[in-house]
């Protein structure tokens, strides 16, 4: 998504909605094969308040291209939550990102439901805080 610079920054959001993409996500049998699972995005931060170039833009199209190319080719989990948490570390890896809202939405789970889903808004101090948890807990199991 860019580099920072010293220009005049300003607050901007980019917004992804109802993205389908194909996951291996359940805890179901039949959800070890890739279900179309819908994503949707609010990612704000701190660019350029004046950009030129795109690169001083924060740019949805690698987000969007790892979520419909390389996503799906990762292997089944049971968790939803895990598929978030997962897109949470490659929208914060732009550094210039501060609070990110994610839904996710099984579109097949309940026949009388047109999606269900998870949802979650998180700033980059409270994801940081859970990473720096995540590996503490891991460094302690025997």
């Amino acid at each position: 998504m860019g580099e920072p610079s010293m220009a005049p920054r300003s607050r901007w959001t980019a917004r992804v909605e109802s993205l389908e993409t194909r996951l291996r996500v359940g805890v179901y049998a039949h959800e070890h094969e890739p279900q179309p699972i819908l994503v949707s995005l609010r990612i704000s931060g701190l660019a350029e308040a004046s950009p030129s170039t795109l690169a001083q833009c924060f740019d949805y199209e690698p987000i969007c291209r790892w979520m419909l190319d390389e996503w799906p080719l990762s292997a089944h989990t049971p968790l939803l939550e895990t598929r978030l948490n997962e897109l949470l570390g490659r929208v914060f890896a732009d550094s210039r990102i501060t609070d990110v809202w994610i839904g996710l939405y099984k579109t097949q789970a309940i026949p009388q439901a047109s999606r269900v889903g998870l949802e979650r808004d998180i700033t980059r101090l409270q994801f940081e805080e859970q990473q720096q948890q995540h590996l503490q807990a891991t460094a302690t199991r025997p």
